[in-house]
């Protein structure tokens, strides 16, 4: 049986981080790299599962997005361009998304 998150949790988690990051905008941007890739790592340990790779991939992905949108509306520290934003993962890299729990090996099955 193949474990997915549930697209609603998903979809509550998203938002959550964009009312977040909608509040903290105005943190030093170190400070908030810091809290987002946190805020991932707890993601990847909670959902981090055996068959939910493609989840945890997606909410990265739009983590990132969320991220560079507020980034990008900080008033008149210049606009981000993507490659400007990528420039900034490189210097305050987010964790990239792995399965955290092994299930197949959890239960003795083993392939």
């Amino acid at each position: 049986m193949k474990r997915k998150t549930v697209s609603k949790r998903l979809t509550t988690k998203l938002k959550a981080y964009k009312d977040w990051i909608k509040a903290n905008r105005v943190m030093p941007t170190a400070w908030l790299m810091q809290r987002t890739a946190a805020k991932l790592e707890g993601h990847y340990a909670y959902y981090g599962v055996t068959d939910n790779s493609r989840s945890i991939g997606n909410f990265a992905h739009l983590v990132k997005q969320i991220l560079f949108k507020w980034l990008n509306r900080r008033g008149k520290r210049g606009c981000y361009t993507w490659e400007k934003f990528q420039k900034l993962l490189e210097r305050h890299p987010l964790p990239a998304p792995r399965i955290k729990v092994n299930l197949l090996s959890f239960y003795g099955e083993v392939y």
